[in-house]
């Protein structure tokens, strides 16, 4: 009986597009993490919004690291540092994930900090409005009460908005972080496991089909 080869010309030439497009997306990703890293700055601002792009661009990793060790398959000794790496990176991803929570609360207090001193400052105008004779001339005491009560109800809703917006943005950061985080784990305790379960399956489908025959 002639042997069958389990490598068919076709799936040999499949790995080897996994390779080119895995190496591809690695590499774009990796640029693209530079070129938004870059100036280097150390606030929480920069940083929240560098871990908010690459959790935005972290499916091109997945996908691209996936490739790599799918093309490398065959060969341990090529396969298992891309899946050591992808452990790696799941790992770093969760943990940033912390960092992306105190980001957004030291943000949501310097925001809310901010629109508090913007409204000192107008309220400081308005109070030292009434002792000018001018404005008093054409101003009656209701006018300044109402312009207070105006500036006080403008940086309450500012300093909600602004409590939204970074806790939505904070939320979805931390979404994308932790699921590719995951889904980085999962792919690196693949990828270590290797073809030796493939293998095992393929040696037992052999012997049942010999024993079958």
């Amino acid at each position: 009986m002639a042997h069958t080869s389990n490598y068919s010309p076709s799936g040999l030439g499949g790995q080897a597009i996994a390779r080119i497009v895995g190496f591809t997306c690695l590499f774009g990703f990796l640029a693209d993490m530079v070129a938004l890293a870059l100036p280097l700055g150390a606030g929480a601002a920069w940083r929240a919004s560098l871990l908010q792009q690459m959790g935005d661009r972290s499916i091109v990793l997945l996908i691209g690291l996936a490739l790599l060790i799918y093309g490398f398959w065959e060969n341990s000794r090529l396969r298992k540092p891309f899946s050591y790496a992808a452990l790696a990176v799941g790992v770093a991803f969760l943990l940033s994930s912390i960092l992306v929570i105190r980001d957004g609360l030291v943000l949501q207090s310097q925001a809310i900090e901010t629109i508090g001193q913007q409204a000192t400052e107008l309220q400081t105008q308005v109070e030292q409005g009434r002792a000018n004779p001018e404005i008093t001339a054409n101003a009656t005491p209701e006018d300044f009460a109402q312009a207070l009560q105006a500036i006080d109800t403008q940086a309450e809703t500012l300093k909600q908005n602004a409590k939204t917006n970074l806790t939505k943005a904070s939320i979805a950061s931390i979404s994308n972080l932790v699921v590719m985080g995951i889904g980085l784990l999962g792919l690196g305790r693949v990828g270590i496991g290797g073809a030796g379960g493939s293998a095992l399956g393929s040696s037992k489908s052999r012997k049942q089909r010999r024993a079958s025959a």
